[in-house]
């Protein structure tokens, strides 16, 4: 196989050093006749231009000493008659023409005549004198002198047209040749291409053909084997790797329908309803409890059914469509979104089953492979009534102890607060501080009595009424209503409202009662002279409203539970029931939102809750 492709392109490399060897040549042999130009007429020709402009600008200088400028002259004869000097040696170390030997010796001769001639001319103080001299005698010189340079300048300027006429002449004819090479390149390289097709590539593609329909699942193929070289050899790996992959088929069919089995076995003893959906949303299967729940349900959808496959096995599934909120949450799992796996009863569907009120809570987990791609999901509609009923109960054995506790206790606390006013009698010291301490700690269980009937309302989904506003009114509503308050113990409280945020949509009501929560814990944790900030911004797809207070801090391994009901951090010298942050958390919830809190000790805390921000179409 190497000999054959060495053989194969051995002429191809042949002919590209040979261009190559042709190319070097033909660009040192250029390089030499451009350095001849540079390097020898070049230099001639500035410096004969350099004596001739040197030449003209003395004798300007010596018709200056004519016309009164003799300093001004004298100083431009010193300047230039160093320049001339200069070239005229740089035209003397480059003689390279025939003739242009004499002609710099001759441009020598009338220079150091002119020369002597021109110290004798400064020498002269007569004006007349120095006038007969000049147009009898310099000007002469100064002529023959120009005309000298400029034949330097001729013959060498000839000779670079000469020399850039034979480098043209040079560079067409290797065009000429090289095109000829390449043409015939070409040719050679479509003639040993086809060689190499034919006893190469024709193979790898017969080979390629082949695995291709391997991979489709056609294990029957056979390479044809020709040869013992690295084809022969490739052929004779592929036909044993098909064999052993039309062995291994055999092995694993029977333990794959096994395992589809002992799956579809185990979904079909779930007693909740699972149904697996395609990429396009088409159900490739539904455990028994699925099936017959969508069967009492009567979500009859065509759309949604008729591939083959069924939980045993047999047949067609039937063709069920899922309930509307559970299709919606699927359709935005299969197209990307997250998984969507509710934790609270609220988010049930309330179906008839049977004539009886049932709630379905649903669950919906993208399917995906290895790399992260998604090739379906999967649809649980766990039956919550039970437990549903049992958060109802709850919620209202407290709502009614609640209420029932509370009547009783309004009464206490009005004797209390009479027996404090002595309407009844005199009190002494010892009772006064006794009945004090009761009328406080009735007012707490007042407190937290009232705490417990809100969560009670909040749990039943009661309120809610929306009011849609801009982030700024609603930071400044709670501002002005706990400004007072604030200021009253010493402490700053500024607002921060970024300009051109979307607008929320709420329950004004619950969220004034959430800043107000947010800042009366700010201000327990604030001493005097410090500052509380309220402010909003962009988070994410909403908006995010924050508290931020000076205090201490809250630990980190608190903070996950100080939204839980009745919790207290640890060490807080802080009363309260541990009602408020729970009650905020539903307020929030209920609205579309979440709560959470950053902070470090030493350092304040910052209690925020996040609202989804309405965008105006």
């Amino acid at each position: 196989m190497k000999l054959r492709i060495f053989i194969g392109l051995a002429p191809l490399f042949l002919l590209l050093m040979a261009m190559g060897a042709y190319a070097v040549l033909l660009f040192a042999k250029l390089g030499n006749s451009v350095d001849v130009i540079l390097r020898e007429n070049y230099r001639s020709v500035l410096a004969g231009q350099q004596m001739k402009e040197s030449a003209e600008r003395m004798d300007s200088a010596l018709f200056f000493s004519l016309v009164g400028e003799e300093e001004r002259g004298r100083k431009m004869y010193d300047e230039n008659i160093k320049v001339f000097r200069i070239n005229l040696n740089r035209e003397l170390h480059n003689i390279t023409l025939p003739g242009e030997k004499t002609l710099a010796d001759t441009a020598r001769s009338l220079h150091e005549g002119y020369a002597g001639r021109a110290e004798a001319f400064w020498g002269m103080k007569d004006i007349g004198a120095r006038r007969s001299m000049y147009f009898g005698e310099m000007l002469p010189l100064f002529t023959k002198i120009k005309d000298t340079a400029q034949e330097v300048i001729r013959i060498n300027e000839e000779n670079m047209v000469a020399a850039d006429r034979a480098a043209r002449d040079l560079s067409v004819r290797s065009t000429r040749y090289m095109a000829f090479a390449v043409l015939a390149g070409i040719l050679g390289a479509i003639y040993f291409a086809g060689r190499l097709q034919r006893s190469i590539l024709a193979p790898i593609q017969t080979l390629t053909a082949v695995t291709r329909d391997l991979g489709e699942g056609q294990l029957d193929q056979v390479v044809p084997v020709i040869g013992q070289d690295e084809l022969g050899q490739l052929a004779d790996a592929f036909n044993k790797m098909a064999g052993k992959l039309r062995a291994y088929r055999r092995v694993t069919s029977d333990q794959l329908l096994q395992a589809r089995q002992m799956t579809e076995i185990t979904f079909s003893a779930f007693p909740d309803a699972i149904i697996a959906l395609s990429p396009d949303g088409r159900t490739n299967f539904m455990n028994p409890a699925a099936e017959l729940l969508l069967r009492k349900l009567n979500f009859h959808d065509p759309a949604h059914g008729g591939l083959e496959g069924s939980p045993a096995g047999a047949g067609s599934l039937p063709a069920f469509a899922l309930p509307p909120a559970a299709e919606k949450e699927a359709e935005r799992v299969l197209k990307g979104g997250p998984d969507y796996l509710p934790s609270s009863f609220e988010k049930a569907i309330c179906v008839r089953v049977d004539d009886h009120e049932t709630f379905l809570l649903p669950r919906v987990i993208g399917m995906r492979d290895e790399s992260g791609g998604l090739f379906g999901a999967a649809v649980v509609l766990q039956d919550v009534t039970r437990f549903r009923l049992i958060d109802d109960v709850k919620t209202n054995l407290v709502s009614t102890v609640s209420h029932e506790l509370k009547t009783p206790l309004t009464s206490v606390r009005m004797g209390l607060h009479l027996l404090l006013e002595e309407r009844i009698g005199p009190l002494n010291p010892k009772q006064v501080d006794l009945l004090i301490a009761a009328r406080d700690d009735s007012e707490r269980l007042l407190r937290m009595i009232n705490d417990l009937l809100d969560l009670a309302k909040l749990e039943s989904g009661r309120g809610n009424r929306r009011d849609t506003i801009s982030p700024g009114s609603l930071i400044q509503r709670a501002a002005d209503e706990m400004r007072d308050f604030v200021q009253a113990r010493g402490i700053s409280l500024i607002t921060k409202i970024p300009p051109e945020l979307p607008e929320v949509s709420v329950d004004l009501g619950q969220i004034d009662h959430v800043f107000s929560n947010f800042v009366s814990n700010a201000v327990k944790h604030t001493k005097p002279g410090g500052e509380i900030v309220i402010d909003a911004a962009i988070h994410g797809p909403g908006i995010r409203f924050s508290v931020i207070d000076q205090g201490p801090g809250i630990p980190q391994e608190h903070q996950a539970r100080v939204f839980e009901r009745f919790f207290r951090v640890p060490g807080t010298e802080v009363s309260g029931a541990g009602l408020g942050l729970a009650i905020a958390r539903e307020l929030v919830a209920a609205q579309g939102g979440t709560i959470g809190v950053h902070s470090q000790p030493g350092q304040g805390s910052e209690f925020y809750f996040d609202l989804p921000a309405v965008h105006k179409q």
